[in-house]
């Protein structure tokens, strides 16, 4: 990975990971296609624009993730310089990190992302972000769409309305406190397994929703 030295450069990149507001208008029709509105949870001032399909997958993934605070769509252009040429960059999502950190993603196709020039020209984008601490990652259909993931969003997403006791929370908190421990073992101790799914949705309780909710899959306190 390239170091980056352009002080200015760097400064620019810091005050854009600050954004709080979209660049574009929220709302417009491209050709055929227009974007959708997804209600998550994390948007500074409510529903979040979708430019795609594609993009409101990501934007669910993002919404269960509990290490997110905040996002922002399309949050700023970069302007940067790869191939002696000045160059334009809008992420599709700036992510608020619970740690303070900064996470930039682009949402394509894979046939696109796998694109010479795409891949050059992300690996230019990432160094930048990567030299003032943030983290960039390019979300394709393979992870968005890969059905262990989609079915167990679908899980938590189905307990999206229930509402849990204090006394409930707190059985859930103190079975974490040492650590992670068996999803079989969390669900037993709260009586019902769609109790844990509203504790993930409700950010209380973390799982791996890459992997199979099996009974030996780990819960972690989130």
């Amino acid at each position: 990975m390239n170091t980056i030295k352009d002080e200015a450069l760097l400064a620019r990149v810091t005050e854009l990971l600050n954004s709080t507001r979209a660049v574009r208008d929220a709302f417009h029709i491209q050709g055929s296609s227009y974007r959708s509105w997804f209600p998550s949870r994390k948007g500074f001032d409510g529903p979040i624009p979708a430019e795609s399909g594609l993009a409101a997958d990501a934007l669910r993934l993002l919404d269960l993730a509990p290490e997110i605070v905040m996002i922002v769509p399309e949050p700023f252009t970069l302007s940067y310089e790869l191939d002696n040429e000045v160059r334009r960059y809008t992420p599709d999502f700036l992510l608020y990190l619970r740690d303070g950190r900064r996470a930039v993603i682009e949402v394509k196709w894979q046939k696109e992302a796998d694109l010479p020039a795409n891949k050059r020209r992300f690996e230019a984008i990432g160094a930048i972000f990567e030299a003032v601490g943030a983290l960039f990652a390019v979300l394709t259909e393979v992870t968005l769409r890969a059905p262990v993931l989609r079915q167990n969003m679908s899980l938590v997403e189905s307990q999206r309305h229930r509402s849990l006791p204090v006394n409930t929370i707190e059985t859930i908190l103190k079975c974490l406190s040492d650590g992670p421990v068996p999803l079989g073992e969390l669900t037993a101790a709260v009586g019902d397994r769609r109790i844990v799914l509203a504790a993930v949705y409700q950010g209380i309780v973390a799982l791996d929703l890459f992997k199979p909710m099996s009974a030996n899959a780990l819960a972690r306190r989130a």
